[in-house]
């Protein structure tokens, strides 16, 4: 009997070492750095939202689905900052162009009704348009972005101005939606939260109650989507999180934005993973819309191809209100069918994906953002939610890299121990350059913060000699010097300024205070 329970121990132990060593070849099979998910898909999700949370770079809420089943919810982070109020998997944050889909389901349900035809055009509904433009651009070039209409958003003004002043509807689409096209309708992708806007309101003009109403009435109340809506800035909001700018030197609340006139349709809603998730399984059924006009949703306009800097693609993978495509993993070449969108707006980031031939769901909601020239939140969120389709999908996946120090930090060190004009020679031979310019602006702002004034100003200087035609950094390089008693510099950057955008007022405001100074002294 002791013989053969001996010969039994063996033989486990013996399999045992088997397992272990299959598991060791399989895994170091795998390329540096990727991991087999394992038997434990839950657990895997689990490590890679808390490592990712780690990093600083992600506080938010996740959901995974799998099967029509939540398998994964958690939170992260921190919801208030001020009264140190923990995120859950309940809070309500901004969707940013996540919005997008919903303004699309509510035009396909008026097109389902025969209340609106996607060949429809904007002078159609609103007859106030410029005619010699409205005349031609449809709802169908409206949603998937190829109206050709200039973003309101690569204005000048958008960020400092535009984006913080409330404006009737009618006249934010007279001013902001309504100038001069960039290209043909019909012709070419580029991204345009001006065509949502725009389209928000023709479903006010059609149905005559404001899209906030057609919201609830049409797909939140029928869905039971209870923690989710049309954020407003004055409207109090039980457990919606507080936005913040994530930079080199710490958080700050994020800037101010005036939801309902911009971005409004285009990136104005709110919600929850929980509340997102009911939203996915509605989209596998009638009960919003019919097959025929989903499948229209969800079929990318391959007809035309992407502007450069949408990457540029001889066709566009855009349906309407969603990005369509195949994702192909780097290790296995699994090809998986992603409907996606991704949003980014003042302190908040988020990324949903459908993986409708494995009935999965992925949803990553953030309450944090990144400061200009930085994108290391979303590329934060972006990675993230790419490593939990691999987990879901049972595809070797990669923990996020450690974390170290940022561009700005090594500089900022450089600054302290050798002085700015080191750091800046540094950033000539191992720096990276922030194609819309202001790469060192967060640097500057905290050296003027730390007493460092000379140095700070310095950096701004050479930020703009680094992209003389940036207009925006030309302005806070100017207003920066002026409030920091240079009016000599001041006015030499204000005269740049009005080379730039000749008759700005900004700039004009700043060379009169300038001149005035420099009278004073004299």
């Amino acid at each position: 009997m002791k013989r053969g329970k001996l010969k039994l121990g063996l033989l486990i132990g013996w399999l045992m070492l088997c397992h272990s060593a299959f598991a060791q070849k399989k895994e170091s099979a795998l390329p540096k750095g990727y991991r087999d998910v394992g038997s434990d898909k839950v657990a895997a999700l689990r490590e890679l939202c808390q490592a990712t949370a780690d990093t600083g770079l992600f506080s938010g809420a996740v959901l995974v689905a799998d099967e029509g089943k939540v398998i994964y919810k958690e939170a992260f982070g921190t919801g208030n900052r001020e009264w140190n109020i923990s995120n859950t998997t309940d809070t309500k944050f901004r969707l940013a162009s996540v919005s997008k889909q919903f303004c699309s389901m509510l035009v396909m349900q008026l097109a389902q009704e025969g209340k609106v035809k996607l060949d429809d055009t904007i002078i159609d509904h609103l007859p106030y348009y410029r005619k010699d433009t409205g005349e031609k651009i449809t709802l169908h070039h409206l949603m998937s972005h190829q109206s050709g209409i200039i973003d309101y958003t690569s204005s000048f003004d958008y960020r400092g101005t535009i984006s913080r002043l409330s404006f009737d509807k009618d006249e934010f689409i007279k001013l902001h939606c309504s100038g001069d096209l960039a290209n043909e309708p019909g012709t070419i992708y580029s991204y345009c939260n001006a065509g949502y806007c725009i389209l928000g309101r023709i479903i006010e003009r059609v149905t005559r109650k404001s899209f906030e109403q057609n919201l609830h009435e049409r797909i939140f109340e029928p869905l039971g989507m209870k923690n989710s809506g049309y954020d407003r800035n004055r409207t109090v909001i039980e457990k919606r999180a507080s936005g913040y700018t994530y930079g080199p030197f710490g958080f700050e609340n994020a800037a101010y934005i005036d939801l309902d006139s911009s971005p409004g349709a285009a990136g104005a809603l709110y919600s929850t993973v929980e509340d997102m998730f009911l939203w996915d399984r509605a989209l596998y059924t009638d009960k919003l819309l019919d097959k025929k006009h989903r499948d229209l949703m969800f079929t990318p306009n391959r007809d035309v191809p992407e502007v450069k800097a949408a990457g540029g693609r001889p066709h566009s993978n855009y349906g309407y209100g969603w990005q369509i495509y195949t994702r192909t993993h780097p290790v296995t070449k699994r090809r998986t069918k992603v409907i996606n969108h991704g949003g980014a707006i003042h302190g908040f980031r988020a990324m949903e994906n459908r993986l409708v031939d494995d009935d999965a769901f992925v949803i990553v909601l953030c309450n944090q953002g990144d400061t200009i020239a930085s994108t290391d939140v979303w590329d934060a969120v972006v990675r993230l939610s790419v490593e939990l389709i691999h987990v879901v999908t049972e595809q070797p996946y990669r923990m996020p890299g450690k974390t170290r120090l940022t561009q700005e930090q090594r500089m900022y060190e450089i600054v302290q121990a050798e002085g700015v004009e080191e750091a800046i020679e540094w950033f000539q031979t191992k720096g990276k350059k922030a194609d819309w310019g202001g790469g060192n602006l967060a640097l500057a702002t905290q050296l003027i913060k730390d007493g460092r004034i000379d140095d700070g100003l310095r950096l701004m200087e050479f930020d703009v000699e680094t992209t003389p035609g940036k207009a925006w950094l030309v302005r806070k390089t100017a207003q920066a010097f002026l409030n920091n008693g240079r009016p000599e510099k001041a006015l030499d950057f204000a005269i740049r300024g009005l080379e730039l955008k000749p008759g700005d007022q900004v700039f004009k405001n700043i060379k009169a205070e300038a001149e005035q100074d420099l009278r004073s002294k004299d």
